[in-house]
């Protein structure tokens, strides 16, 4: 015989109730208190779930409405005496979903929260683009132009108009795929070292004489010029100013106002140039570049031939620096640049498009522009 923690209503008793224990007999069940003892017969008994959220079991003779038994201890309704009465096997049954309803509400509930984070995290990307999308390009000029102040500081600037023409005009079939997306180009070089280039938001360009040293041609110089470029046009410094911001707030501008966001951009000003772009946003400007190229009638290969100059320039870095020296931060937000390569190797042997050179004069501009005081 199993014991369980219950509370008998009884008219008859000071309070109309009182704690005591619930025995389970062959015959019935009985309740056994200091105050008084109550018994219901198998044939009078019924069982049934409900109370204050579903949460206890209630016994009662069904000749006497005024007087039931109930117990919060659902392991009664395994009690094998109850189990092997078929009488009771649809009330126990019953009783059973009752009680699991409240639980079955909260996993559903925690499922649909479940599936609204990840859905969140899938449509995440495609939220930040699209409210990047609606900050207005000026405003994103803005931004460029205040950190192109700041970097005005650091670098040496080249001044010779002769050149940059001569360099635009070469450019222009790329230039004019990005001026389609609503961005002018406004062009600078400067004496660095440094094998890079960069783009602004906005659509100013940096291109420093290191790039210009270690490319061999037009067509690589044009590669790098169409990736950096493509960060402008797919927004990628605004898209990394929203994921900085959360979730939260992300939420927040998708159904109310993103000119809270356009302003923290503009007023970041020279704060951008400390941010860096995923790995992510690497591979979309390698992918959109390459389209820019093609659609310029530029042989995309360039791209390839300059990571591969690239790629021994790093492996020269990281064979001649010892680890600590080292700034594993590009490593962090930088694909692996073998992985690009290949990458776009799988793009171009797809591609039997017939490229027309670029003209012979690249030499010569680099000359030119490295002899520059």
């Amino acid at each position: 015989m199993n014991t369980y923690e219950a509370i008998l209503i009884h008219p008859g008793i000071t309070g109309g109730r009182v704690s005591g224990n619930l025995h389970v007999k062959t015959n019935g069940i009985l309740f056994e208190s200091g105050a008084i003892n109550h018994h219901i017969g198998f044939t009078n008994l019924s069982i049934n779930a409900g109370g204050a959220a579903n949460r206890f079991i209630f016994f009662s003779d069904s000749t006497i409405n005024s007087i039931s038994i109930y117990t919060a201890d659902k392991s009664i309704l395994k009690d094998n005496i109850l189990v092997s009465n078929n009488k009771f096997k649809q009330e126990i049954k019953k009783s059973k979903s009752t009680l699991n309803g409240p639980l079955r509400g909260i996993i559903i509930a925690l499922i649909i929260i479940g599936l609204f984070i990840g859905s969140l995290y899938f449509l995440k990307d495609k939220m930040v683009e699209s409210m990047a999308s609606q900050v207005p390009i000026s405003w994103e000029k803005k931004a460029g132009d205040k950190l192109f102040n700041t970097l005005s500081l650091q670098y040496h600037f080249i001044k010779n108009d002769s050149l940059k023409n001569e360099f635009i005009e070469v450019a222009k079939p790329l230039f004019n795929q990005i001026e389609k997306e609503g961005y002018k180009v406004d062009l600078y070089f400067v004496k660095d070292p440094t094998i890079n280039a960069f783009a602004l938001p906005g659509g100013k360009v940096i291109i420093q004489t290191g790039l210009i040293e270690n490319a061999k041609s037009w067509e690589e110089v044009m590669g790098v010029l169409s990736h950096e470029l493509s960060h402008v046009t797919r927004r990628h410094h605004i898209r990394g100013i929203i994921n900085n911001l959360g979730i939260f707030a992300i939420l927040s501008a998708t159904v109310g106002d993103v000119s809270a966001i356009a302003g923290t951009f503009i007023n970041m000003g020279g704060e951008l140039a400390s941010l860096s772009n995923s790995r992510d946003f690497e591979i979309e400007a390698d992918e959109t570049g390459r389209e820019y190229l093609i659609n310029a009638k530029i042989n995309p290969a360039g791209l390839i031939s300059f990571f591969k100059t690239l790629e021994k320039e790093e492996k020269t870095i990281l064979d001649s620096t010892s680890v600590k020296d080292i700034d594993l931060s590009f490593l962090s937000t930088h694909p692996d640049t073998k992985f690009r390569i290949e990458k776009l190797k799988e793009k171009q042997k797809e591609d039997k498009t017939p490229y027309p050179l670029l003209p012979n004069t690249f030499n010569a501009f680099k000359t030119k522009l490295l002899n520059l005081k």
